[in-house]
């Protein structure tokens, strides 16, 4: 048995009727067609935020391994650091330094004899270094929170030397 189909204001009549086929006009309604396109729009829509999400995420992994490249090279850089400063901490202990001036056949003084620096030749030295010593630095003949290129700076202008 066929099925009737309606259409406008025609009569119902059977589907496989010739006069069915010919009076049957289908046309899409102005508000199923919007709804296609809102749904074809909203479907490229996700779809352009899927692959957005996809490119982000894969960019992220990717500053992920530089991050963890980096890593890396900072610990075996540190590694490295902490082997040299050993070495270092071997070659400045007091007993090898004794030992290899025993065998370079130095002997330990016998006496100190300590210069005594004028207080206004301590004035023209931290004048020209243009640092000013603090704390336990004021005292006479610390000069240990100097730098080192300060320092040999001071020893020379006491000894009447050009730095």
């Amino acid at each position: 048995m066929a099925a009737p189909v309606r259409s406008g204001t025609a009569a119902r009549r059977p589907i496989g009727s010739p006069a069915a086929q010919r009076s049957v006009q289908l046309e899409l309604l102005p508000g199923r067609r919007r709804v296609a396109w809102f749904m074809v729009t909203l479907l490229v829509l996700v779809g352009a935020v899927m692959i957005g999400a996809v490119l982000l995420h894969t960019r992220l992994a990717d500053r992920q391994l530089d991050i963890d490249a980096l890593e890396r090279s900072v610990r075996e850089e540190q590694a490295a650091f902490d082997l040299l400063r050993s070495q270092r901490a071997e070659l400045r202990s007091p007993t090898r330094l004794a030992t290899a001036a025993v065998e370079l056949g130095m002997s330990p003084g016998s006496e100190t004899e300590y210069i005594p620096v004028d207080p206004m030749v301590l004035a023209i030295t931290i004048a020209r270094t243009g640092e000013m010593p603090v704390g336990a630095d004021t005292e006479v003949g610390n000069n240990a929170r100097l730098r080192p290129l300060d320092q040999f700076r001071l020893v020379k202008s006491v000894s009447a030397e050009a730095p």
